[in-house]
């Protein structure tokens, strides 16, 4: 298993893109490119009350309405992968993180957990050419702009298929 390219989100923006924790502009986050609102936190407790988990390193992306994070990797075409991440919600409201890798899309729904470690995301793709693009969206609309998924600790892993055990090739 690795990391994607700053796929821990350590490797901070540089501070002239950053509005408070607002991202701005498509490429201010180091080896990503992001579309709408995601900010750049850091985990523990935050102003109002809220307290965000980010179990691997200090830093996590917070993907506000219809926000996404992508990026373009090398891959084996036809190989399957699995992404593994974290992923929190970070609202009382429903939450759902979109993962893609054309054409291949999946909704995962993000649950209530009473830790605060979040939840550990593991969607698998088979890659259909060697360089692919993958997608971390938030498709809801919540009533809360700052509402959101909140990622960290996103990385891959490539898998071999399953080959039929011996006397069992029919």
């Amino acid at each position: 298993m690795a990391y994607l390219q700053n796929g821990n989100f350590e490797e901070q923006p540089n501070p002239k893109y950053l509005k408070k924790t607002k991202l701005v502009g498509k490429f201010a986050l180091p080896k990503w490119e992001i579309n709408g609102l995601v900010e750049y936190v850091s985990g523990g407790p935050q102003p109002g009350g809220m307290f965000f988990p980010v179990t691997h390193g200090i830093h996590a992306v917070r993907l506000g309405n219809e926000a996404s994070i992508s990026q373009t990797i090398k891959v084996k075409q036809g190989q399957l992968y699995a992404l593994i991440l974290g992923a929190s919600r970070t609202c009382a409201q429903d939450e759902v993180l979109r993962i893609s890798v054309p054409p291949q899309t999946g909704d995962v729904p993000l649950q209530t957990l009473y830790s605060l470690n979040g939840d550990v995301i593991a969607w698998g793709f088979k890659a259909t050419s060697n360089v692919v693009k993958v997608t971390f969206h938030n498709p809801g609309v919540q009533e809360d702009p700052a509402c959101g998924p909140l990622l960290d600790a996103i990385a891959i892993r490539e898998f071999y298929p399953p080959m039929p055990t011996r006397g069992n090739e029919t």
